[in-house]
């Protein structure tokens, strides 16, 4: 990966985002749950791929963060111990953040966005302490609860007597435990799924989801003249265009076109992906 540095930001900075990153034999847990189509591109293209440290600063921050907690770890805890496992031929390896008192918690440094729209936590959360608990298991560890500490990088005290904005700009989150089996079978479907696309040349790797594009719908949103907030939004235009003509002259219909966010914003293989390619002025809906 060539990492740029377009805005001349210190050489400090420069060098901290500038680590290794080249991918691993085998599969992370991070790997398995990503799209197949996306670990292949970026496997393939790792030396063709350009970043800016612009684009990853967040990734520095949340690596500082890490670092900070380790510090406070107890003597009987795990901290950020890599873990690795043989299902079948195949390595899988994660580094959970911390194991203690048969307690998983993963650290995330993210937007106040995710709580507020997923208050259980997202699904690829769910996922990634699920397979950590697999690899703990494989080691002889026992783990009687999962545990996601969000903290909300762009919360403001201001909104937080909001209902339902956090209180507070880091929230504990407690994530169900699969059953042994279907944890195991995910797993198993995960590792097939990548498995079979290295076997794929670019064009034929297996489509990305709308969740994995993190796709968003077109809406229609009522709007007032002079406000700068919508009335109401909705899915279906014919729904808000009723809307609207019940209403006074100084209300119109405003289209929010769609979009799959990752792929347009925050896909560093987009360049060599052929549905993106095929798709990037039709948004999914």
């Amino acid at each position: 990966m060539k990492i740029t540095n377009k805005y001349n930001l210190p050489e400090s900075l420069y060098k901290a985002i500038t680590w290794d990153m080249k991918p691993r034999t085998g599969y992370s847990v991070t790997d398995l749950i990503n799209s197949p189509r996306i670990v292949q591109l970026t496997r393939r293209h790792w030396e063709e791929i350009e970043e800016d440290i612009s684009e990853r600063t967040w990734v520095l921050l949340g690596s500082a963060t890490h670092y900070i907690l380790k510090k406070g770890e107890a003597s009987e805890s795990l901290a950020e111990e890599r873990l690795e496992a043989m299902v079948g031929n195949t390595k899988i390896s994660g580094i959970p953040d911390l194991w203690s008192n048969n307690t998983i918690t993963d650290y995330k440094v993210t937007s106040v966005w995710n709580i507020i729209y997923t208050p259980k936590g997202r699904e690829d959360w769910h996922s990634q302490l699920n397979l950590y608990r697999l690899l703990f298991k494989a080691h002889g560890f026992d783990t009687d609860k999962l545990s996601i500490c969000a903290i909300l990088r762009d919360w403001q005290k201001r909104k937080a007597v909001e209902s339902g904005y956090p209180p507070i700009p880091v929230v504990m989150l407690d994530i169900p435990i699969w059953p042994d089996s279907i944890a195991e079978r995910y797993l198993l479907n995960r590792i097939a799924a990548h498995v079979e696309a290295c076997d794929l040349v670019d064009d034929e790797l297996p489509e990305c989801t709308t969740e994995e594009m993190w796709a968003k719908a077109t809406t229609y949103a009522v709007m007032k003249e002079g406000r700068k907030t919508a009335i109401r939004v909705f899915d279906e235009y014919k729904v808000a265009e009723k809307m609207m003509l019940e209403m006074d002259a100084k209300h119109y219909v405003l289209e929010r076109p769609g979009k799959n966010v990752r792929c347009e914003d925050y896909c560093s293989v987009n360049k060599w992906c052929n549905q993106y390619q095929e798709n990037c002025d039709t948004p999914s809906n």
